[in-house]
């Protein structure tokens, strides 16, 4: 049914339920809208400001994007949906003078921050505007334009409202709680895409991951560079500022931290140059290493070639060493004998595979685009550069009105492929992506998230991650993943922190919902068979449907994401000395996203075995920190039974989650299934398995390798070899 208001045109905008709703309490509260990517926050949006201005007929509305074709992108779908005159886009391309008066002249402005911000510094008056849109609010952070906006028109505006729009907050709970203050937020509108009304409308994304090896030429550069950076981390650690000189634990983000305190150490008056130096030439062999294994020879030969042409003491110091002269010549005569990332070889497979499809292409370097759209076109495909406006290495971007014009272009079917930088990962509707692919994995949620939006709008998405093994892609995909899940966590718990129409929810309320009110909505649980004769059933029975089966994983299923493994004190206990514990959080961390194990029992964990109390916290901890496990004490099975019942009824009803029609494990990947069989070995723990693995390449290897060949292994001596290779040879009786 088409939406009826005087400022709306007829017969445009049909509100899908969610929409309703996060509209209905925006229009009276300043309020952040988080919205998975292709769900409509643009739509929410014209609503808001097409009843902010019937409700002030003297007021305007303004909408900040953070780029220029997002904000003509924004104005044109508001031509679209809205019945209204004086619509116009600004930025800083435009002169001073036609900025005021077309500001004077609209009713609805559409601007980048920045060309905000001056104009305000230069007097412009926000006491008019009765709605401000942050679209990509979750910019709103540290000195970006978004911050001093806000305060100021909070300050100045008549009638002011804030509107924030984001598809991915963040996975620090902190830069949530900032944004939320810079931006005065009093409301959270807050959606997964596991909400039950969200739901019918998400697309599928199928996910694929590729991965290559790296070949002989690089791992050889590799060996090179990283003995350079081990000695750069050496002297770092002999300075004080790094506790290992261990390569897998140094990171951008450590780096940058440490020559941040380095420099406040200066500026206090410490003579802390030659670490200054130091650090400045650590990053630079760090990020040589980051080119080589995720770009490629060409980005890397491109970038010591830039870094050669430099004057700092750092890199003079870098390049007196023979190693890295040795370094820059053999990677040179590599990229002129054309020999590079073998990724490059598989991104041609795959768009060819797909040459009928719109295809964007991801990479975080400039130097990556060229090599691209250069191996593309050499292979007959059709493909363009997208990139950012700034001027790098003396190599000039794109002006806005370029990027309009490709993004214009690549809709209308002109390439086959388009190659982006970050600049095409926020908000742009480019219709109809059939795949997304990413050159490299990148470790920021944000991003990755952005990026696989550009897909599954309207139809099936496709996304691919090319990944080199054993290299640095990998853990920056696996960064990402896990800062998504805690992103995740904290949009679930935002919705709670804010006033609603009834207002915030106190401790007391959590486990109360309106189906007590009203009509009673039953509450079904899954309870393994083992569960079966305990007072918990019982009390259950009573309260919710129960079903009784045989679990793979877990005691009690509350919803799709929760489960609940029950231990006694004792049983606890048990499940420590004969290593049972482990393996099922394992299970229960794997396939269930909040997993939880209830102990249960009025006596002291620590007096009831013969257990060291250090072992007991360690196993504690270990169930926390590295399986995500929520661990709640419960006195007896009734204190157990209401606990379940209160999480199943918040989740069922509070959050609309679903309980799962089936309780079984995820089926096993491949690699899990290889390391699984390995770990059945005597002797053989998951991190054995998996060097096991790694080092012989297959589960047949693995059982063929011999005593020597096992004993090479770290971890393995003569007596874990000799029994290894007993189980396996000895005739079964």
């Amino acid at each position: 049914m088409y939406l009826t208001h005087p400022l709306i045109k007829e017969n445009t905008v049909s509100l899908r339920r969610y929409q309703e709703s996060i509209v209905s309490r925006a229009i009276d509260a300043n309020t952040l809208v988080v919205l998975p990517t292709g769900l409509g926050k643009t739509i929410i949006a014209a609503m808001v400001a097409a009843h902010r201005l019937h409700k002030f007929p003297e007021s305007k509305v303004l909408f900040l994007a953070p780029t220029r074709p997002l904000a003509v992108q924004h104005n044109r779908t508001f031509q679209k949906i809205l019945n209204l005159e004086g619509m116009v886009t600004l930025t800083g391309m435009d002169a001073i003078p036609k900025r005021k008066n077309l500001w004077d002249e609209n009713r609805l402005i559409f601007a980048t921050p920045q060309t905000i911000e001056n104009d305000i510094i230069r007097g412009l008056d926000l006491r008019d505007l009765s709605l401000i849109i942050f679209d990509e609010c979750h910019r709103s952070v540290g000195n970006y334009s978004y911050v001093f906006i806000a305060e100021e028109y909070m300050k100045k505006a008549r009638n002011p409202l804030i509107l924030g729009l984001t598809a991915s907050p963040s996975s620090d709970r902190e830069t949530v709680k900032e944004i939320c203050k810079n931006l005065f937020i009093e409301r959270v509108e807050a959606k997964t895409e596991h909400d039950i009304d969200v739901k019918p409308y998400i697309q599928e994304t199928r996910m694929q991951w590729i991965k290559v090896e790296l070949p002989d030429e690089f791992k050889k550069v590799k060996r090179i560079i990283e003995d350079i950076l081990r000695q750069y981390a050496r002297e770092l650690k002999d300075y004080g500022y790094l506790e290992s000189a261990n390569l897998s634990k140094i990171t951008k983000r450590t780096l940058l931290k440490i020559q941040s305190d380095i420099r406040k150490e200066i500026t206090s008056g410490m003579d802390s140059f030659i670490p200054a130096s130091l650090v400045a030439g650590t990053i630079k062999i760090n990020h040589a290493l980051e080119l080589l294994e995720t770009q490629g020879i060409s980005s890397l030969d491109n970038y010591l070639e830039r870094l050669k042409k430099q004057r700092s003491k750092a890199i003079k110091r870098l390049f007196l060493d023979e190693r890295m002269i040795s370094l820059t010549k053999m990677v040179h005569d590599l990229n002129v004998m054309k020999v590079d990332h073998p990724k490059l070889d598989e991104l041609v497979r795959i768009v060819k595979k797909h040459e009928n499809e719109k295809i964007i292409i991801f990479t975080q370097y400039r130097d990556s685009v060229d090599r691209i759209i250069e191996k593309l076109n050499e292979n007959d495909i059709l493909a363009h550069e997208f990139i950012g406006q700034a001027m790098k290495d003396g190599r000039r971007g794109m002006t806005q009105k370029e990027q309009i014009k490709v993004l214009d272009n690549f809709d209308k079917g002109m390439y086959t492929a388009l190659v982006a930088t970050s600049v095409a990962e926020e908000g742009l509707d480019i219709p109809k992506v059939d795949l997304v692919i990413f050159y490299e994995p990148i470790p920021s949620e944000i991003r990755s998230i952005q990026r696989r939006g550009r897909t599954g709008r309207t139809i099936t998405g496709n996304v691919i991650v090319l990944m080199a093994k054993q290299t640095r892609d990998e853990a920056y995909y696996w960064a990402s993943v896990h800062r998504e899940r805690k992103m995740e966590d904290i949009v679930r718990r935002m919705r709670s922190r804010f006033e609603g129409d009834i207002g915030q929810k106190s401790l007391i309320s959590y486990g109360v919902t309106e189906a007590e009110e009203g009509e009673e909505k039953r509450i079904k649980i899954y309870v393994d068979v083992r569960e079966r004769k305990t007072e918990i059933l019982e009390i259950l029975r009573e309260k919710v449907d129960i079903d009784i089966k045989q679990l793979d994983v877990g005691d009690f299923i509350l919803s799709d994401r929760i489960c609940v493994e029950r231990k006694t004190v004792g049983d606890f206990l048990s499940s420590i000395i004969d290593k049972r514990l482990f393996s099922q959080a394992g299970e229960l961390a794997r396939n269930f996203e909040i997993p939880i194990l209830i102990i249960e029992g009025k006596e002291d964990l620590y007096s009831l075995s013969g257990i060291h109390p250090n072992a007991i916290r360690g196993a504690i901890a270990s169930l926390a920190i590295d399986f995500g496990i929520s661990i709640i004490p419960t006195k007896d099975e009734e204190d157990t039974a209401n606990l379940l019942y209160i999480i199943a009824k918040r989740e069922q009803e509070g959050e609309g989650r679903e309980i799962p029609l089936r309780g079984e494990r995820k089926p096993l990947l491949l690699e899990e299934k290889q390391r699984y069989v390995v770990e059945s070995l005597p002797h053989v723990s998951a991190i054995l398995a998996k060097r096991l693995l790694e080092r012989f390449g297959s589960v047949y290897n693995v059982m063929n390798a011999s005593k020597k060949e096992l004993m090479n292994i770290e971890g393995i001596g003569e007596g874990k070899a000799e029994e290894i290779r007993r189980v396996i040879k000895s005739r079964y009786k």
